[in-house]
């Protein structure tokens, strides 16, 4: 994200700034012992100057705040800037959330982060970033804002734990001392009584030389003593230079030079600043006191200043306040102009508020300024104005692929096809046909229209790789694309020909696991996915549908092995409520919890997972597979309770309604469920009957029936089918028994003779966890050494 410069600037200190180290040494104090610090007031009493005074002697980052940091990515970028640290954020909607814990991460020297003028922002959501880091915040990590309003985070939880400093009007007030070395009056108890130690009414008083009408703070006269006491006292030409020079939201000595049309506009500034006319010299550029500016903007505009804000436009660097300057010129189709030509780059880098002030005074049927303002609703939840705002904006593929997003989050999935259809049709460049392609395939595979979805899939990645658009292809590729016969082929492809870093890698390698669990490698699966959910970790975590699949792939590939599976279960249970409305996705979670609960003998709580899987169905795509999970379940169940007329019902509509799906049942064969019932009552010539038909189908995904676990183990053990003598091997591969997923992933690298040190560096973790876990895999193996333990696992085969 781009940023002036003068926002990561402290005030500049003049040389006659008041002394106020009785202050300001007692605040360090405070500062430097606890994660965060509120300097709260009104106008006027100096909270930038006193947080300057700090961030002069311990400061290491300033954030001066403005409007556009109520977008949560700017604000989190903003932040990590000023900290001298750069965060990787993605389209993801907890991407900001894994920014701050990746902030927080990178963070491994004392460091104090001031964020000035709090009270711009209003959004909840930056709010509660804010309080996140503050509440998770390091020993070395202090946050000070400035605010004429306190945050609303929870202060009072973090007052009761000691762990907020803070300092109001009666702390900044200016002690009697302060106020003589200001103002160098007698009559100072008669002063401070009138102004309550106001500080800027003081320092308004000591350029005035008189006290006779000075507003108490927030007195509604503070205006008519700014136009009576300040500005009526000032010479004409200096009147008219502060009116001018006021449109300016930074000043600059050119700009300056520019909108006044005067060569001494520099010498100007520098008295006026010298005065302390409430103006603040950030850098190379001032700014008025907002208070200040303020009254200055109600005196301009009791008459038109269009020629003012064109000289403005004509200088200022920032495109969205040129633009700002030229609508309020009424030069609106100027502004529209460059709305539309800054606009989405501007919104990628998080100036939301400022472009939503600027389209509400722009016309509203310009297209480009139309797809902004759908942009905008759609990051804001409201599907309808975006789909309004899409239609309105015109018939092209950039649009295209935006509105048939949101038709499918709305459900018309039909109408979403024939969009991308059309769009496929015209000139557009590679990245946007492959997302249009990929989001196809999905609209596609969602509606049970599943040769159009393998067509768009294999299309999509096709030129994905051909073209070099592997990176916009690894954003766009959902997990739900596995169902889809053919894609796992196409998806195998893309992972082998991709060459991708920081989050588009990751993205791609959790495809990879799901592709390593489906071809039958289940520990390269396991580790795969392990090993990716903890890369995910350096960006605060995977995003939830990616996290699910991983989670889900994680679960699945154990299920030959007796490790413990409350962990795993416990993260799939996490994602899948988080997943709640993704219906497609929602029960089959509770069907891969059952059965793994089910493999343990664990039944109540394979059946409570059972039961949650009536929460909701799946679109016309996926509801054949919820139904098959369903009945597996419910007769995996029975032959459980021993209710065998019932699982021998509920198991064959199963196979049936498997046998009739034009989709690869990626959760596992509902065939070997069967066969393992005739097992279970000893029919094992039926048993293998019905077996066989899914040996043959399974050939290339055999992780559909290795992740049916004892099941699956019980089967094939009555075959003498080569292929299935290979499944059995590695389903009876003795593992150390009661050993956790994260335990046999410190044993897997011990057998690679990996050092402590090394274990730590790859999962992520402190040497301190690993020698932890080193004990309870000798104590659970039963050996007293390292090099026993690593003897023995590579004789159980475990590598």
């Amino acid at each position: 994200m781009a940023f002036p410069e003068t926002k990561f600037q402290a005030p500049r200190l003049r040389a006659d700034t008041i002394d106020r180290a009785s202050l300001v040494g007692p605040l360090i104090t405070d500062v430097l012992s606890v994660p965060l610090t509120v300097i709260s007031a009104p106008a006027g009493y100096g909270k930038t100057t006193v947080a300057a005074m700090v961030f002069a002697q311990v400061g290491t980052g300033w954030l001066a705040l403005d409007p556009d940091d109520n977008d949560p990515r700017r604000f989190l970028t903003g932040m990590a800037t000023a900290l001298g640290h750069e965060v990787v954020l993605d389209d993801d909607p907890d991407a900001v959330r894994r920014g701050v814990v990746a902030l927080l991460n990178a963070i491994k020297s004392d460091a104090v982060l001031i964020l000035d003028e709090w009270e711009v922002i209003t959004a909840p959501e930056v709010a509660g970033h804010l309080e996140y880091l503050v509440d998770w915040a390091p020993p070395n990590l202090h946050v000070v804002v400035t605010s004429r309003h306190d945050p609303p985070i929870a202060l009072a939880r973090l007052r009761a734990r000691g762990q907020l400093a803070e300092r109001g009007p009666n702390d900044l007030r200016f002690t009697a001392a302060e106020a003589s070395a200001l103002l160098g009056h007698a009559d100072l108890d008669r002063i401070l009584a009138r102004t309550e130690g106001w500080p800027a009414g003081l320092r308004l008083l000591a350029g005035s030389g008189r006290a006779g009408r000075m507003p108490r703070s927030g007195d509604t006269d503070v205006f008519d003593f700014l136009a009576d006491e300040v500005f009526g006292r000032q010479p004409e030409d200096i009147r008219r230079f502060l009116l001018e020079t006021s449109v300016l939201e930074t000043m600059t000595a050119q700009a300056c030079i520019a909108v006044t049309a005067r060569d001494d506009a520099p010498d100007v500034l520098d008295r006026l600043t010298r005065i302390g006319l409430f103006i603040t010299e950030q850098g190379n550029a001032y700014r008025y006191h907002p208070l200040f500016a303020e009254f200055l903007g109600r005196i301009r505009n009791r008459r038109p200043h269009a020629e003012l804000h064109r000289r403005a436009a004509g200088v200022e660097a920032d495109p969205l306040a040129r633009a700002k300057h030229l609508a309020a010129a009424g030069d609106t189709a100027s502004a529209a102009a460059l709305v539309a030509e800054v606009g989405h780059e501007q919104l990628r880098i998080g100036r939301t508020t400022s472009i939503r002030r600027l389209l509400a005074t722009l016309p509203t049927d310009h297209p480009a300024l139309l797809v902004l303002q759908g942009d905008l609703a759609f990051g804001a939840g409201n599907l309808t104005e975006a789909r309004a705002a899409y239609e309105r904006a015109g018939d092209t593929p950039d649009v295209a692929a935006r509105l048939a997003d949101t038709l499918i989050l709305q459900g018309e999935i039909a109408a979403s096809d024939e969009l991308l259809g059309r769009a496929l049709n015209g000139r557009i460049d590679t990245a946007t046909r492959v997302r249009l392609l990929l989001t196809r395939a999905r609209a596609a595979q969602i509606s049970g229209r599943y040769t159009a979805a393998e067509d768009a899939v294999a299309q999509g990645i096709r030129t994905a790789v051909e073209k070099s658009a592997t990176t916009t292809a690894a954003a766009h590729i959902s997990p739900t694309l596995l169902l889809i016969k053919g894609a796992v082929d196409h998806l195998e492809r893309f992972v082998a020909a991709a060459r991708l870093e920081g989050l588009a890698a990751l993205h791609s390698d959790g495809i990879a696991a799901a592709i390593a669990m489906l071809r039958g490698r289940l520990d390269e699966a396991a580790t795969k996915a392990a090993n990716t959910l903890t890369g995910y970790e350096r960006f605060g975590g995977a995003p939830p549908f990616t996290g699910f699949t991983l989670a889900a792939t994680r679960l699945m590939s154990t299920a030959p092995s007796p490790v413990d599976v409350d962990p795993l279960v416990e993260d799939l249970r996490t994602y899948a409520v988080r997943l709640a409305t993704a219906s497609f996705m929602y029960p089959n979670a509770w069907f891969m919890i059952g059965r793994a609960l089910w493999s343990r003998g664990r039944l109540d709580e394979a059946q409570a997972a059972r039961d949650m899987m009536d929460t909701s169905d799946g679109p016309t795509g996926s509801a054949p597979v919820i139904t098959l999970n369903r009945l597996s379940l419910d007769g995996l169940l029975a032959t459980a309770r021993g209710d065998f007329r019932h699982a021998v019902a509920a198991l064959t509509e199963a196979v049936d309604l498997e046998d009739r799906l034009e989709i690869v049942n990626i959760y596992g064969s509902a065939r070997i469920r069967l066969a393992y019932l005739h097992v279970t009552r000893g029919k094992t010539v039926e048993a293998s009957r019905i077996a066989q038909p899914a040996l043959a189908e399974c050939a290339r995904t055999p992780g559909r029936i290795l992740m049916e676990g004892k099941a699956a183990t019980a089967v094939l053990r009555l075959s003498s089918d080569p292929f299935a003598a290979a499944l059995l091997r590695q389903l009876e591969s003795p593992t150390p028994a009661t050993l956790t997923a994260r335990e046999m992933e410190v044993l897997r690298l011990m057998v690679a003779c990996a050092t402590n040190k090394e274990i730590a560096r790859r999962l992520v973790v402190g040497e301190e966890t690993v020698k932890t876990h080193v004990s309870r895999i000798l104590r659970k193996m039963g050996v007293r050494t390292r090099g026993a333990a690593t003897a023995h696992a590579r004789d159980l085969g475990i590598s």
